[in-house]
């Protein structure tokens, strides 16, 4: 029978330490840390034929600290709070999954760890970046955490027009446009979006672009204003001029596919052939002047001018004569279109196939202008107006028509009228980071200019619009899709068509990505998509009934008229049904950051400050600190073990229980081994032992973090009762 006593602070490494000014004395690294050292004998012990070893005791001294074997999780939630009455169908936010990786962690280092981890969250422009996450002391003493969120409110850096500047062409299906499926036939610089080679049609497919710089902001007063005088006529080309264009918003998008009807900067399932555009936006104006074409006026001639030029009575050449004709014939139209899903009126689902741009009324209803602003109204020196305005108001897209003195006529507005085919679809979360996009199809050094563009950035790099780049050209296979800063790039980036760790499901590979809340484990799709929740999708046949309640503006923050919420626990409804459900089964971090009875911290739980723009929750209770299961390893001895959990041949000898007898679980702890569980050596002839390699892990054999100072564990070894006494 032999003891072994085992230390990871050893003489003759505290000599070495003592004799060298420059290490600190029981540093706890190498073959001295406390959860992974070397013992070496110098004296080597003879280990009899077939002997078993097990653990005698432990002394550890374990770290006041979190320690997590798998991650911890939060739900950050920006919008309308459901509370008992609403489900996540009912409104257009969604949850956002707070990941803090496994790990051991201090109080700061914890506290510092869930504000990376919040800011790194993909959210909508008006929060992003705006976590913090502290200690709370008191009295030098820990007593929680201060978690805070805010929302930028009416903070805008406006007018960044002028640096709208970095784009990305849109790509077009190829039956459009055979010789060119990519629309770049422009330039955007200084906020003023051109046509270059030739004048073409809207649909040509050869002149579409979106400004990549800065979304646009959402709250009062948040503005985007395009004068499209330069893009709508000019006199000097002559009655067959093309003078249609396009101006909208869209999420931000890139192509990723190369075959099908949605291989265009497109949201999956977006059918675009045969449509008013071949392009998708989520809001967008269009007027089309018909391609040029405004009738065929007759020219009756009188004489010549001074350079021999047919001229009619009035003195007009027959180029004059047409222009000014052209102005009078009300061909071309001003129409509003958003790219949404129609639904069927019996089951309110979506129809196959109906993912398009689909017509917005602005005219002809209550508080509406009587009818279609026409041609005349647009074209020439006689025209009524000479700019299109979009206003985010929180989550409301309004649009006002400019008129030359400056005058504002409101086309799509819910306080004139709440009506939902005659109101944009709310904003979601998939279309909180909204960006410019623009069609042109007169050529013309100064087409749609860029006069006015509110943003919460004052960089580009700011919010960051995601990229995909090293693609095989012919088919799109592999290249790396760069996730931005919002929702919606995020989720992609977890579609079918990315590579995924642990399964090859698309060959393209992902860099920047966030935790995704909307796949969630066993789920092969999205779960409560955004495209198909509240007023998102038009009835085939509108009502009366249906109308549009925006969140809109707060009256104080100046900002969207949403709430945050941090979702600590599983909300699954105790009763069944979806009421109050966040979807938060993942969720286990409320008694680790001091709210262990809390589900869901609202805003009432909190402080307002900032113009109730921000939030702070402070900890109700002092945090419990998670300690997990630890196991004694001898790495270098011939027993064998088995772990379940890892599925694979093990050395761990001895689980290490997680309290002493008084109750404690952090200091020094010393156990006792009351009856000890011996293990085979599988020696069947005496060998000598000169080391013993003595590890602290977790279950899944990992080294624990959360240890100090002095670890000593004692061995016993005999040798089995068959072959002898022990001994």
């Amino acid at each position: 029978m032999s003891l072994i006593f085992t230390s990871n602070t050893q003489d003759e490494y505290r000599a070495e330490d003592l004799a060298d000014s420059t290490k600190t004395y029981r540093a706890n690294i190498g073959i001295e840390n406390p959860a992974d050292y070397h013992n070496h004998l110098t004296s080597p012990l003879e280990v009899k034929t077939n002997s078993q070893i097990a653990v005698q005791s432990v002394k550890l001294t374990r770290k006041g600290q979190w320690d997590f074997e798998s991650a911890t999780n939060l739900l950050y939630y920006f919008g309308r709070p459901l509370g008992d009455a609403l489900s996540l169908e009912d409104v257009t936010s969604r949850p956002h999954l707070v990941q803090v990786p496994r790990g051991s962690y201090t109080n700061k280092e914890f506290a510092s760890q869930l504000e990376t981890q919040m800011k790194r969250t993909k959210v909508s422009p008006a929060v992003h970046n705006n976590f913090s996450v502290n200690t709370s002391l008191v009295g030098g003493d820990f007593k929680g955490f201060e978690i805070s969120c805010s929302q930028n409110g009416s903070t805008y850096v406006a007018d960044m027009f002028e640096e709208l500047d970095s784009s990305i062409a849109d790509v077009v299906v190829a039956s459009t446009n055979p010789t060119r499926p990519v629309s770049n036939n422009f330039t955007l610089e200084q906020g003023i979006f051109a046509r270059t080679n030739a004048s073409g049609t809207l649909t040509d497919g050869l002149c579409c672009g979106i400004g990549t710089d800065f979304p646009l902001s959402m709250g009062t007063t948040s503005s985007f204003i395009v004068d499209f005088q330069s893009a709508s006529y000019d006199a000097s080309i002559g009655v067959n001029v093309n003078s249609s264009w396009a101006v909208g918003l869209t999420r931000p998008t890139v192509q990723l596919k190369n075959t099908g009807e949605d291989i265009g900067i497109a949201p999956q399932g977006f059918k675009s052939v045969g449509q008013v555009l071949p392009h998708f936006f989520d809001y967008v104006a269009v007027f089309d002047a018909e391609n040029g074409s405004r009738g065929s006026p007759t020219f009756i001639s009188v004489g010549k001018d001074s350079e021999g030029v047919f001229i009619n009575a009035q003195g007009q050449t027959q180029a004059q004569y047409n222009t000014a004709q052209a102005l009078l014939v009300d061909t071309g139209s001003l129409k509003l279109y958003q790219g949404s899903y129609q639904t069927d009126i019996a089951t309110g689902k979506p129809l196959a196939s109906s993912y398009k741009l689909h017509e917005i009324l602005y005219y002809g209803g209550t508080s509406q202008v009587t009818s279609v602003i026409t041609n005349p109204s647009i074209l020439g020196g006689g025209a009524t107006y000479k700019a299109i305005e979009f206003n985010v108001e929180g989550d409301e897209v309004r649009v006002n028509i400019i008129k030359y003195d400056n005058s504002k006529v409101s086309l799509i507005n819910s306080a004139n009228n709440d009506h939902q085919a005659r109101n944009f679809k709310p904003t979601t979360d998939f279309t909180t980071a909204l960006y410019p996009k623009f069609i042109q199809s007169l050529m013309n050094n100064k087409g749609l200019e860029v006069t006015s563009y509110s943003t919460y950035s004052n960089a580009s790099t700011a919010y960051k619009y995601p990229t995909h780049t090293g693609y095989n050209a012919t088919d799109m296979s592999g290249g790396l899709y760069t996730v931005g800063d919002s929702s919606y790039s995020n989720e992609v980036s977890w579609s079918s068509q990315m590579r995924h760790s642990g399964s090859i499901e698309g060959d393209t590979s992902v860099a920047n990505q966030a935790p995704s809340w909307y796949r969630q484990d066993g789920v092969n799709s999205f779960i409560k998509p955004p495209d198909t929740t509240y007023k998102q999708m038009l009835p085939k046949v509108a009502s009366p009934s249906n109308t549009i309640i925006y969140q809109g503006v707060g009256s104080v923050t100046g900002g969207v008229n949403y709430q945050h919420l941090l979702v600590l626990e599983d909300t699954t409804p105790a009763s069944g049904g979806t009421k109050g459900d966040y979807y938060s089964s993942m969720c286990n971090i409320g008694s680790f950051i001091g709210f262990p009875d809390v589900r869901v911290l609202d805003q009432s739980q909190g402080t307002l400050s900032l113009s109730d723009k921000q939030v702070t929750w402070f900890s109700s209770d002092l945090p419990t600190f998670s300690v997990n299961s630890a196991f004694v390893r001898v790495t270098n001895l011939n027993y064998r073990c088995y772990n379940s959990t890892k599925n694979s041949v093990s050395k761990m000898l001895y689980h290490i229980p997680r309290f002493t007898n008084d109750g404690r679980q952090f200091g020094d702890l010393f156990f006792e081994v009351g009856d000890r569980t011996y293990v085979d050596l599988n020696n069947t002839s005496p060998f000598m032992l000169n080391q013993l390699q003595v590890s602290i892990c977790d279950k899944n054999e990992r080294i624990a973090q959360d240890l100090t100072d002095d670890t000593i564990v004692v061995f016993h070894i005999r040798q089995k009762e068959s072959f002898g006494q022990y001994s």
